[in-house]
């Protein structure tokens, strides 16, 4: 071995941590809130744009609706998977809720849920499709909410209202995995 190895050595191990130190400044640059780029977002070839999708209720997220309707919908799932029946937004929604509901959702203990994208009805309703998952089972289904008018006693018009909340049957989570296979080509021009 020559002396001048070590140094080379040397020379090495400090253009490695020179460009470490630099790798690890740009990865942890404060980014804040960045938009997604419209390139990723915007269809291309007759393409949707990409949302994430849930296996059984399809897109998530706001949909077509207001931020409004899709902020309180996001709130009463969440007050219905922790199964908290009293509940400020529950109590206040204008729906009544029977305990077998309740029974229903606790009985597959709820770890997540999902918000479907939301679509407006024809009678001027909005909608969304729910779900509530457990480590076993989960269940589906469907809230539709609507604006207070002054018709209505005792709430101010414009306010979100749960109009009607449509709960299916529990389903194993085994029964969706073994019959969905997933399909990568939408996301191809991506890599």
């Amino acid at each position: 071995m020559t002396a001048r190895n070590p140094q080379k050595r040397l020379k090495t191990a400090c253009f490695l941590l020179a460009l470490c130190l630099i790798a690890g400044n740009l990865v942890s640059q404060d980014m804040g809130n960045v938009a997604v780029p419209d390139a990723l977002r915007m269809p291309e070839r007759g393409e949707a744009p990409r949302y994430p999708r849930d296996l059984v209720i399809g897109d998530l997220g706001q949909g077509e609706v207001s931020e409004g309707a899709y902020l309180y919908a996001r709130n009463i799932l969440t007050a219905l998977a922790a199964g908290n029946r009293n509940a400020q937004i529950l109590t206040n929604s204008g729906f009544s809720f029977t305990d077998s509901m309740f029974d229903n959702i606790r009985s597959i203990r709820p770890r997540d849920s999902r918000l479907g994208g939301g679509r407006n009805e024809l009678d001027g309703c909005v909608s969304f499709l729910i779900r509530i998952i457990g480590p076993q089972e989960s269940i589906t289904g469907e809230l539709f909410l609507r604006q207070a008018d002054a018709m209505d006693e005792g709430v101010t018009a414009g306010r979100w209202l749960l109009d009607d909340l449509i709960l299916e049957g529990k389903r194993a989570l085994a029964d969706i995995r073994d019959s969905y296979r997933y399909d990568f080509s939408p996301y191809e021009r991506f890599y």
